[in-house]
């Protein structure tokens, strides 16, 4: 991953997390599990640690991967055992409970605080600012040029800087209110058949009959679903994937930069 090299030990990120205690009403602490190297014990005393930490959230990722760079994540981290990933996810779970409560698949917040919705979970449509980024708007995904300088110039002309746009079918906006609202752990029923004119179980049958076979709900009615612990699995899994697939737009986006622009960002002809 590289990461030691630019950020420092477990020990010296710990020490600049207690640096900045008090200072952000949230300081999150992004943890990822099921690295091929990592063992049930090695999970267990990270946890241990960010309850320790000055940390007041923290988000656990799965460890995901774009198609594009799959291989050369497996050449440097090792290849990775998805058989284990709902153990380890149940172990950092349960252990991060005893100071956290969940606020979605896999973000905690310390008990009593508040948590920064960073994912979206409670406001479908979002606008993203900057080079790169994503917007979602009456059912439309909006891409922003991914160069600086394209970036640049179009809002200096006063035009706008998104590159790419995907407009959603229905069911695909559906299928997204039914993954994102579960990431946050529940969802609204009366909220889906008001927005998209039918039920849950009438407009995505074929979803909720695999959510049910997998026990996927502690809760069913005419309100609202809530998730078991294999319901929140299922959700970090889907989420990881979904994820995968956004770096993978972002890796195609990246390769349109002019190799001229890359090196002047790198300050290197091979960035």
């Amino acid at each position: 991953m590289q990461r030691y090299d630019k950020y420092g030990s477990g020990k010296e990120i710990l020490k600049r997390l207690e640096s900045v205690a008090g200072r952000f009403r949230t300081l999150n602490a992004d943890m990822i599990f099921n690295f091929p190297s990592q063992t049930r014990e090695i999970l267990a005393e990270d946890a241990s640690k960010i309850i320790g930490s000055a940390a007041n959230q923290v988000t656990y990722y799965a460890l995901m991967t774009s198609p594009s760079v799959a291989r050369s994540m497996s050449e440097s981290v090792g290849k990775v055992d998805y058989r284990r990933e709902a153990d380890y996810y149940r172990l950092l779970a349960g252990r991060l409970e005893e100071a956290f409560d969940p606020v979605s698949a896999w973000c905690f917040s310390r008990r009593g605080g508040e948590m920064i919705d960073e994912y979206i979970v409670d406001f479908e449509e979002y606008v993203g600012l900057g080079s790169g980024s994503f917007s979602h708007l009456d059912g439309s995904l909006y891409v922003n040029t991914f160069s600086l300088r394209e970036y640049d110039a179009r809002i200096s002309s006063g035009r706008m800087s998104v590159s790419q746009v995907r407009e959603f079918k229905l069911r695909e906006r559906m299928r997204y209110r039914f993954m994102m609202e579960l990431f946050g752990l529940k969802l609204d029923k009366k909220r889906f058949k008001k927005d998209f004119g039918c039920s849950v179980e009438y407009g995505l049958w074929l979803e909720m009959a695999f959510m049910k076979l997998a026990g996927a709900f502690n809760r069913d009615d005419e309100n609202q679903l809530c998730l078991t612990w294999n319901g929140r699995y299922l959700l970090v899994v889907m989420m990881r994937e979904f994820f995968a697939n956004l770096n993978d737009v972002r890796d195609h986006a990246r390769s349109a930069i002019s190799p001229n622009e890359l090196a002047d960002l790198f300050q290197s002809s091979t960035p």
